[in-house]
Protein backbone atom coordinates (compact mmCIF):
# COMPACT_ATOMS: atom_id res chain seq x y z
CA UNK A 1 0.00 0.00 0.00
CA UNK A 2 1.20 3.61 -0.71
CA UNK A 3 2.63 5.50 2.06
CA UNK A 4 1.49 9.39 2.41
CA UNK A 5 -1.32 11.19 0.65
CA UNK A 6 -2.12 9.99 -2.92
CA UNK A 7 -4.18 12.84 -4.56
CA UNK A 8 -5.57 10.15 -7.64
CA UNK A 9 -9.29 9.65 -7.11
CA UNK A 10 -9.32 6.27 -5.44
CA UNK A 11 -12.34 4.02 -5.15
CA UNK A 12 -13.40 1.00 -3.27
CA UNK A 13 -16.28 -1.00 -2.58
CA UNK A 14 -17.67 -3.90 -1.13
CA UNK A 15 -19.77 -4.93 -4.00
CA UNK A 16 -19.15 -7.17 -6.68
CA UNK A 17 -21.47 -5.74 -9.53
CA UNK A 18 -19.70 -2.21 -8.75
CA UNK A 19 -16.30 -3.53 -8.62
CA UNK A 20 -16.87 -5.25 -12.58
CA UNK A 21 -18.54 -2.10 -13.51
CA UNK A 22 -15.65 0.18 -12.61
CA UNK A 23 -13.41 -2.24 -14.57
CA UNK A 24 -15.17 -2.02 -17.44
CA UNK A 25 -15.00 2.18 -17.19
CA UNK A 26 -11.51 1.64 -16.77
CA UNK A 27 -11.56 2.87 -13.45
CA UNK A 28 -10.94 -0.54 -11.40
CA UNK A 29 -11.66 0.33 -7.76
CA UNK A 30 -8.30 0.09 -5.55
CA UNK A 31 -9.89 -2.65 -3.02
CA UNK A 32 -13.14 -5.12 -3.39
CA UNK A 33 -14.45 -7.19 -0.99
CA UNK A 34 -14.09 -10.94 -0.61
CA UNK A 35 -11.48 -11.23 -3.29
CA UNK A 36 -10.92 -15.06 -3.61
CA UNK A 37 -14.98 -15.39 -3.63
CA UNK A 38 -14.89 -12.65 -6.96
CA UNK A 39 -11.95 -14.78 -8.63
CA UNK A 40 -14.79 -17.79 -8.14
CA UNK A 41 -18.25 -16.68 -9.13
CA UNK A 42 -17.51 -13.52 -11.31
CA UNK A 43 -14.53 -14.28 -12.83
CA UNK A 44 -14.37 -11.28 -15.73
CA UNK A 45 -13.80 -8.32 -15.74
CA UNK A 46 -10.52 -10.00 -13.70
CA UNK A 47 -9.86 -8.01 -10.94
CA UNK A 48 -6.29 -6.38 -11.01
CA UNK A 49 -3.45 -8.34 -9.37
CA UNK A 50 -2.65 -5.59 -6.78
CA UNK A 51 -6.44 -5.14 -5.67
CA UNK A 52 -6.56 -5.06 -1.93
CA UNK A 53 -9.31 -7.47 -0.07
CA UNK A 54 -11.30 -5.90 2.42
CA UNK A 55 -12.63 -9.18 3.81
CA UNK A 56 -16.12 -10.49 4.15
CA UNK A 57 -18.57 -7.88 2.06
CA UNK A 58 -21.07 -7.69 4.65
CA UNK A 59 -18.20 -7.24 6.88
CA UNK A 60 -15.10 -5.28 5.58
CA UNK A 61 -12.01 -5.16 7.25
CA UNK A 62 -11.87 -1.83 9.43
CA UNK A 63 -8.03 -2.00 9.27
CA UNK A 64 -7.52 -2.05 5.72
CA UNK A 65 -10.40 0.45 5.29
CA UNK A 66 -8.65 3.49 7.95
CA UNK A 67 -4.96 2.29 6.06
CA UNK A 68 -6.77 3.08 2.27
CA UNK A 69 -7.97 6.51 4.32
CA UNK A 70 -4.79 7.08 5.60
CA UNK A 71 -3.07 6.65 1.96
CA UNK A 72 -5.46 8.00 -0.60
CA UNK A 73 -6.36 11.57 0.12
CA UNK A 74 -10.15 11.09 -1.94
CA UNK A 75 -11.48 8.08 -1.54
CA UNK A 76 -15.00 6.84 -2.54
CA UNK A 77 -16.84 4.09 -1.76
CA UNK A 78 -19.67 2.90 -3.70
CA UNK A 79 -21.76 -0.24 -3.46
CA UNK A 80 -25.30 -1.24 -3.58
CA UNK A 81 -28.32 -0.71 -1.07
CA UNK A 82 -27.68 -4.30 0.13
CA UNK A 83 -25.10 -2.90 1.72
CA UNK A 84 -26.53 0.41 2.87
CA UNK A 85 -25.67 -0.66 6.57
CA UNK A 86 -22.21 0.10 6.06
CA UNK A 87 -22.66 3.98 5.16
CA UNK A 88 -22.35 5.08 8.75
CA UNK A 89 -18.95 2.94 9.12
CA UNK A 90 -17.75 4.14 5.88
CA UNK A 91 -18.67 7.75 6.34
CA UNK A 92 -15.58 8.60 8.07
CA UNK A 93 -12.97 7.29 5.80
CA UNK A 94 -14.35 8.78 2.47
CA UNK A 95 -17.48 9.94 0.57
CA UNK A 96 -19.88 7.13 0.04
CA UNK A 97 -22.64 6.50 -2.94
CA UNK A 98 -25.63 3.87 -3.00
CA UNK A 99 -26.22 2.91 -6.04
CA UNK A 100 -29.00 0.18 -6.66
CA UNK A 101 -28.59 -2.06 -9.38
CA UNK A 102 -31.54 -4.45 -8.29
CA UNK A 103 -34.55 -3.10 -6.92
CA UNK A 104 -38.24 -2.85 -7.94
CA UNK A 105 -39.14 -2.35 -11.30
CA UNK A 106 -37.71 -3.09 -14.77
CA UNK A 107 -34.57 -5.14 -14.37
CA UNK A 108 -32.44 -3.96 -17.53
CA UNK A 109 -33.55 -0.28 -16.86
CA UNK A 110 -32.15 -0.76 -13.50
CA UNK A 111 -28.78 -1.64 -14.74
CA UNK A 112 -28.48 0.58 -17.25
CA UNK A 113 -29.57 3.39 -14.80
CA UNK A 114 -27.11 2.48 -12.09
CA UNK A 115 -24.48 1.97 -14.83
CA UNK A 116 -25.03 5.52 -16.36
CA UNK A 117 -24.94 6.79 -11.98
CA UNK A 118 -21.51 5.31 -11.41
CA UNK A 119 -19.98 6.45 -14.68
CA UNK A 120 -21.14 9.99 -13.42
CA UNK A 121 -19.96 9.95 -10.06
CA UNK A 122 -16.29 8.99 -11.36
CA UNK A 123 -16.62 11.45 -13.75
CA UNK A 124 -16.81 9.41 -16.78
CA UNK A 125 -20.09 8.84 -18.28
CA UNK A 126 -19.00 8.89 -21.56
CA UNK A 127 -17.19 5.77 -20.83
CA UNK A 128 -20.69 4.48 -19.62
CA UNK A 129 -22.39 5.16 -23.03
CA UNK A 130 -19.43 3.27 -24.51
CA UNK A 131 -19.78 0.59 -22.61
CA UNK A 132 -23.98 0.14 -23.48
CA UNK A 133 -22.88 0.67 -26.70
CA UNK A 134 -20.36 -1.86 -27.01
CA UNK A 135 -23.03 -4.31 -25.05
CA UNK A 136 -25.37 -3.40 -28.02
CA UNK A 137 -23.18 -4.48 -30.76
CA UNK A 138 -22.52 -7.96 -29.12
CA UNK A 139 -26.43 -8.46 -29.03
CA UNK A 140 -26.37 -7.59 -32.74
CA UNK A 141 -23.18 -9.72 -33.74
CA UNK A 142 -24.88 -12.47 -32.11
CA UNK A 143 -28.16 -12.56 -32.37
CA UNK A 144 -28.45 -14.21 -35.55
CA UNK A 145 -25.93 -16.38 -35.17
CA UNK A 146 -28.12 -18.01 -32.49
CA UNK A 147 -31.62 -17.93 -34.52
CA UNK A 148 -31.43 -21.62 -35.37
CA UNK A 149 -31.83 -22.35 -31.42
CA UNK A 150 -34.36 -20.16 -30.33
CA UNK A 151 -37.28 -22.70 -31.50
CA UNK A 152 -36.65 -23.37 -27.81
CA UNK A 153 -37.22 -21.90 -24.48
CA UNK A 154 -34.19 -21.37 -22.01
CA UNK A 155 -34.47 -22.00 -18.72
CA UNK A 156 -31.49 -20.36 -16.63
CA UNK A 157 -30.68 -22.32 -13.74
CA UNK A 158 -28.28 -22.51 -10.93
CA UNK A 159 -28.35 -25.53 -8.26
CA UNK A 160 -28.32 -24.68 -4.89
CA UNK A 161 -28.21 -28.03 -3.84
CA UNK A 162 -29.52 -31.29 -4.87
CA UNK A 163 -33.18 -30.70 -4.41
CA UNK A 164 -33.40 -26.99 -5.22
CA UNK A 165 -32.06 -24.07 -7.52
CA UNK A 166 -32.08 -20.66 -8.51
CA UNK A 167 -34.33 -20.14 -11.51
CA UNK A 168 -34.39 -16.66 -13.40
CA UNK A 169 -36.95 -15.30 -14.57
CA UNK A 170 -38.02 -12.34 -17.74
CA UNK A 171 -37.49 -9.50 -15.10
CA UNK A 172 -33.87 -10.54 -14.64
CA UNK A 173 -30.23 -9.45 -16.03
CA UNK A 174 -29.65 -13.05 -17.79
CA UNK A 175 -33.33 -13.40 -18.67
CA UNK A 176 -32.92 -9.95 -20.29
CA UNK A 177 -30.14 -11.05 -22.25
CA UNK A 178 -31.88 -13.66 -24.12
CA UNK A 179 -34.62 -11.94 -24.88
CA UNK A 180 -32.17 -9.46 -26.62
CA UNK A 181 -30.94 -12.44 -28.54
CA UNK A 182 -34.28 -13.34 -29.85
CA UNK A 183 -35.10 -16.56 -27.06
CA UNK A 184 -38.30 -17.13 -25.07
CA UNK A 185 -37.41 -17.65 -21.33
CA UNK A 186 -39.38 -20.97 -19.71
CA UNK A 187 -39.99 -19.74 -16.60
CA UNK A 188 -42.26 -17.18 -16.87
CA UNK A 189 -43.77 -16.64 -13.34
CA UNK A 190 -43.19 -14.17 -11.09
CA UNK A 191 -39.42 -13.29 -9.42
CA UNK A 192 -38.00 -11.36 -6.91
CA UNK A 193 -36.04 -8.04 -7.03
CA UNK A 194 -32.80 -10.00 -7.90
CA UNK A 195 -34.55 -11.82 -11.08
CA UNK A 196 -34.82 -14.88 -9.20
CA UNK A 197 -37.54 -17.94 -8.19
CA UNK A 198 -35.85 -20.50 -5.63
CA UNK A 199 -37.41 -23.70 -6.43
CA UNK A 200 -37.83 -27.63 -5.83
CA UNK A 201 -36.57 -29.57 -8.55
CA UNK A 202 -39.95 -31.32 -8.91
CA UNK A 203 -41.38 -27.98 -10.49
CA UNK A 204 -38.78 -28.77 -13.08
CA UNK A 205 -41.63 -31.12 -14.59
CA UNK A 206 -44.06 -27.92 -14.73
CA UNK A 207 -41.73 -26.44 -17.54
CA UNK A 208 -42.20 -26.74 -21.23
CA UNK A 209 -40.99 -30.07 -22.89
CA UNK A 210 -38.77 -28.92 -25.11
CA UNK A 211 -37.16 -26.67 -23.05
CA UNK A 212 -33.58 -26.13 -23.01
CA UNK A 213 -31.98 -26.15 -19.59
CA UNK A 214 -29.02 -24.07 -18.88
CA UNK A 215 -26.81 -24.90 -15.83
CA UNK A 216 -24.46 -21.81 -14.73
CA UNK A 217 -21.69 -22.95 -12.11
CA UNK A 218 -20.53 -23.35 -9.79
CA UNK A 219 -22.74 -25.39 -7.84
CA UNK A 220 -22.05 -28.46 -5.21
CA UNK A 221 -19.54 -30.77 -6.61
CA UNK A 222 -21.87 -33.67 -5.60
CA UNK A 223 -24.87 -32.65 -7.68
CA UNK A 224 -23.87 -34.39 -10.80
CA UNK A 225 -23.41 -37.99 -8.88
CA UNK A 226 -26.60 -37.50 -6.84
CA UNK A 227 -28.84 -35.86 -10.16
CA UNK A 228 -27.52 -39.67 -11.77
CA UNK A 229 -30.00 -41.38 -8.45
CA UNK A 230 -32.84 -38.82 -8.88
CA UNK A 231 -35.64 -41.15 -10.43
CA UNK A 232 -37.87 -37.63 -11.19
CA UNK A 233 -34.89 -36.13 -12.84
CA UNK A 234 -33.86 -38.65 -15.30
CA UNK A 235 -37.59 -38.80 -16.48
CA UNK A 236 -37.61 -35.29 -17.12
CA UNK A 237 -37.18 -34.51 -21.19
CA UNK A 238 -35.07 -31.35 -21.06
CA UNK A 239 -32.37 -33.72 -18.19
CA UNK A 240 -31.23 -35.53 -21.54
CA UNK A 241 -28.76 -33.01 -22.73
CA UNK A 242 -28.32 -29.82 -20.22
CA UNK A 243 -26.41 -27.11 -21.34
CA UNK A 244 -23.44 -26.83 -18.94
CA UNK A 245 -22.15 -23.04 -18.44
CA UNK A 246 -18.96 -21.70 -16.42
CA UNK A 247 -19.53 -19.65 -13.45
CA UNK A 248 -20.89 -15.71 -14.65
CA UNK A 249 -21.92 -13.41 -11.76
CA UNK A 250 -26.16 -13.65 -12.62
CA UNK A 251 -26.26 -10.50 -9.79
CA UNK A 252 -24.33 -8.51 -12.34
CA UNK A 253 -24.15 -5.98 -14.66
CA UNK A 254 -23.39 -4.68 -17.77
CA UNK A 255 -20.23 -6.83 -18.10
CA UNK A 256 -21.00 -9.64 -16.54
CA UNK A 257 -24.24 -9.61 -19.14
CA UNK A 258 -21.31 -9.25 -22.25
CA UNK A 259 -19.56 -12.18 -20.23
CA UNK A 260 -23.14 -14.20 -20.52
CA UNK A 261 -23.48 -13.80 -24.35
CA UNK A 262 -19.71 -15.09 -25.03
CA UNK A 263 -20.35 -18.09 -23.27
CA UNK A 264 -24.35 -18.73 -23.41
CA UNK A 265 -22.93 -18.74 -27.80
CA UNK A 266 -20.15 -20.69 -27.23
CA UNK A 267 -21.91 -23.19 -25.17
CA UNK A 268 -24.44 -23.10 -27.97
CA UNK A 269 -22.57 -23.48 -30.89
CA UNK A 270 -19.49 -25.51 -29.95
CA UNK A 271 -20.99 -27.24 -26.96
CA UNK A 272 -21.06 -26.85 -23.46
CA UNK A 273 -19.01 -28.07 -20.59
CA UNK A 274 -19.21 -31.46 -18.27
CA UNK A 275 -20.89 -32.06 -15.28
Amino acid sequence: MQTGYDTQAAYATVDWTVAETLIALDQPPLAVGDVKSYQTWVIEPQLPKNTIDLGVRLQPNAERIAALSHSFKSLTFIHSQFYAALNEKLAPYGKVYNVDFYKEGNAWENVVAATQKIGDIIGKPQAAQQLLSQYQKDIDHYRPLLQPFTDRPIALVQFIDTRHLRIYGENSLLGEVIRQLGFKNAYTAQVNNWGFQNIDITELAKLPSNTRFVVIKPYPSHIATALTHNTLWQRLPLAKSPLILPAVWTFGALPSAQRFIGIFAHGLLQGGEQW
